[in-house]
C-alpha cells in the first residue's frame, strides 16, 4: 500500500504580475505520471488546492482535468480545504466525486465522524482522518469581554479536542486499523519562509499548536499550510510535505518534494521523499545599479525544456539620486517581457531603495513599490505610523485589525451554513 502526501498547490497563484499556470500544468502532468509509475494507491492533498477563495476558470479547469486524468487509474484521492480555499467551491461536487473514489472535505461539518474516511484495499483497510483547516468559528464561540489570550487558548484547545474526538471514535469503532491524520494548520516550531510568515502571523498563527498536542493513535499526520518541507517535533511521523512549487522568491532554494508512505502489515514501514522537478528557476539579484546590471548581463541561458527564469531585482544605493532613478526605470524597460535582450528571463519584481532614507517605516523610500510588495499588515502599520498612534494603542489596534481581517477572509471562504451542523460527536 502506497500513499502520497502533498499540499499547498495554490492553483491560480501569480508571482507579482506573472501567472504560474504553466508551472502548474507541468507539475500536474508530472504528478499524474509519477502516481502511475510509482503505483501510488492513495493521494492526500492537505489543503490550499487553490490560491484564492474565488479561483478563476483556468484554475478550476486544471483541477478537474487532473482529477479526470486520475479516473482510469482507479486511485483513491482525499482532498481537504485550506485557509486559501473556498469550502463551498470544494464541497459543491463532492457527492458526485465520492462515487469516483475522490473524497473532499472542504470544511468541518461540526460532526467529526464526517471527516473519517475508511478505505478498503487489497492490502487491508485503513482510516483517513481528513481534517480541513479549522476556522475560528468552527472551534469556539466568541464571548464578550474575552481577552485575546483567552481566545487564542480556546482555539488551541478546540483543535486538540477536535483531533481527540476523531481518535477516540476510530479506536472505539475500528480496532487495530491504521489511522492517517491530515491537517492544515501552523504547528509551533515549524520553519517558514518569510512571505509565508507574514500570513501565518495574521491568519491562523494564533493556533500555535504544539506537535505534542496531537493525540496518540495516529500512525502518520500529513500536514499542509507551511511551504517548507519538514519533520515536526520528535516524531518522524508528523510532517509537512511543503509546496511542490516555489510560490515566492524566498522559496526559490527549497527542496520541493512530496512524501511517499509505504504501509505493510498495518504499519508504516517507510517514508520516502519524492523530489519534484524544477520547472522554472527563480533568481534574486541585489546590489548597486551597476552591480545589478552586470549580474543581469551574465545570467545563464535557461534550458530549452525549462520555463523562462523570473528575476527579483533589488537595487540599493547610498544616496537619493535622480539619475539613478532614471537609469533604474530604463533598466526595467530594457528587460521587460517584450524585450529582445534576453527572452530567457523576465524581471518579475524590481525595487530601488536609498539607504540614507531607511530611517523607519514612515520614511521608507521605495521606488516602483507595488501593492503586492506589502501585506495587509504592512499597509495598516504604515497608516498607524502616519497617524502617530502610540505604541500601546498601536498593539491593541493591530490585534483588533488582525481579528477583523480573519473574520472577513473566513466569511468569504467558508460556507454560509455547515452541513449537518446539528450533529456533533460527543
Amino acid at each position: 500500500m502506497k500513499i502520497l502526501h502533498t499540499a499547498d498547490w495554490h492553483l491560480g497563484k501569480r508571482l507579482y504580475k506573472h501567472d504560474l499556470r504553466d508551472d502548474h500544468v507541468r507539475f500536474l502532468d508530472w504528478l499524474a505520471d509519477t502516481i502511475e509509475a510509482r503505483d501510488i494507491d492513495v493521494l492526500l492533498i492537505s489543503g490550499d488546492v487553490f490560491d484564492t477563495a474565488n479561483p478563476n476558470d483556468g484554475s478550476m479547469a486544471l483541477y478537474y482535468q487532473f482529477l479526470t486524468r486520475m479516473l482510469p487509474l482507479g486511485r483513491q484521492i482525499i482532498i481537504t480545504g485550506g485557509n486559501h480555499d473556498s469550502a463551498t467551491k470544494l464541497n459543491a461536487p463532492r457527492q458526485l466525486l465520492r462515487h469516483l473514489n475522490i473524497h473532499v472535505v472542504g470544511c468541518t461539518s461540526g460532526n467529526c465522524i464526517d471527516e473519517i474516511i475508511r478505505l478498503h484495499t487489497d492490502s487491508g483497510d485503513f482510516l483517513i482522518a481528513a481534517v480541513p483547516y479549522l476556522r475560528d468559528a468552527d472551534l469556539r464561540q466568541s464571548i464578550s469581554g474575552q481577552t485575546y489570550e483567552h481566545r487564542v487558548e480556546a482555539i488551541r484547545m478546540g483543535i486538540r479536542q477536535h483531533y481527540e474526538r476523531i481518535v477516540d471514535h476510530c479506536c472505539a469503532e475500528y480496532r487495530d486499523v491504521p489511522i492517517i491524520g491530515m491537517g492544515h494548520l501552523y504547528v509551533s516550531g515549524a520553519t517558514v519562509s518569510p512571505e509565508s510568515e507574514r500570513e501565518i502571523h495574521s491568519v491562523g498563527g494564533q493556533a500555535a499548536f504544539s506537535s505534542e498536542n496531537f493525540p496518540g493513535g495516529f500512525d502518520y499526520v500529513a500536514l499542509g499550510h507551511i511551504h517548507v518541507p519538514q519533520v515536526i517535533g520528535t516524531s518522524d511521523h508528523v510532517r509537512y510535505s511543503g509546496s511542490p512549487l516555489p510560490l515566492s522568491f524566498s522559496e526559490r532554494d527549497h527542496a520541493h518534494q512530496m512524501l511517499e508512505l509505504t504501509l505493510e502489515n498495518g504499519k508504516i514501514s517507510r517514508i520516502e521523499s519524492v523530489p519534484v522537478p524544477r520547472f522554472r528557476t527563480l533568481r534574486h539579484i541585489k546590489g548597486t545599479l551597476d552591480e545589478v546590471q552586470d549580474a543581469l548581463a551574465s545570467l545563464d541561458e535557461t534550458d530549452e525544456d525549462s520555463l523562462s527564469t523570473l528575476v527579483e531585482v533589488l537595487v540599493e544605493e547610498e544616496n537619493e539620486n535622480l539619475s539613478v532613478r532614471r537609469h533604474f526605470e530604463q533598466l526595467q524597460r530594457d528587460y521587460s517581457a517584450s524585450s529582445a535582450l534576453s527572452p530567457a528571463f523576465q524581471i518579475a519584481k524590481a525595487r530601488l531603495t536609498f539607504r540614507n532614507r531607511l530611517k523607519g517605516l514612515e520614511s521608507l523610500y521605495v521606488a516602483d513599490t507595488h501593492l503586492a510588495d506589502l501585506s495587509h499588515l504592512d499597509v495598516f502599520a504604515r497608516r498607524l505610523e502616519a497617524s502617530e498612534v502610540l505604541d500601546l494603542d498601536r498593539d491593541i489596534l493591530t490585534e483588533t485589525y488582525k481579528r477583523l481581517y480573519q473574520l472577513v477572509t473566513e466569511q468569504h471562504s467558508a460556507p454560509l451554513v455547515h452541513e449537518n451542523s446539528s450533529n456533533t460527536l460527543s
